[in-house]
């Protein structure tokens, strides 16, 4: 089965337990890249978890090289931007509840993932 390597947005308790539950649990999937709108949380997580890369670049995170799948755990007015940069860059994407923040706005998402042909999930937890 092949493994993942995850760009994790956000550090904040969800994030911190999917990072938990893919480093502690499942032993194949990797978070190998971390933003956080905050530089002093981003190191501090990325040390936590030992995540070789963090940043404060929301574009940067998602358009490393290193990763194909990215995880939103982040608040929920920033869901539809994250979203569309993963779709842009091509990379599956998970993102935990609520999906958006109205019918319209989950429409534009599905939308976007549907015409880039990327993997779109939706996350209670793992």
């Amino acid at each position: 089965m092949q493994s993942h390597r995850i760009t994790m947005l956000g550090t904040g308790l969800i994030a911190d337990f999917y990072t938990m539950t893919l480093h502690g649990q499942r032993n194949r999937d990797l978070v190998a890249v971390v933003y956080s709108r905050s530089e002093e949380r981003g190191d501090t997580f990325a040390k936590r978890w030992n995540i070789p890369n963090h940043t404060t670049s929301l574009e940067d995170a998602i358009n490393h090289p290193d990763t194909d799948v990215v995880i939103v755990a982040l608040p929920n007015h920033m869901h539809e931007e994250a979203i569309t940069l993963a779709a842009k860059a091509g990379k599956a994407v998970l993102c935990t509840k609520p999906l958006a923040r109205n019918a319209e706005e989950a429409k534009r998402i599905l939308d976007t993932v549907e015409k880039a042909g990327i993997f779109a999930g939706y996350l209670e937890d793992l």
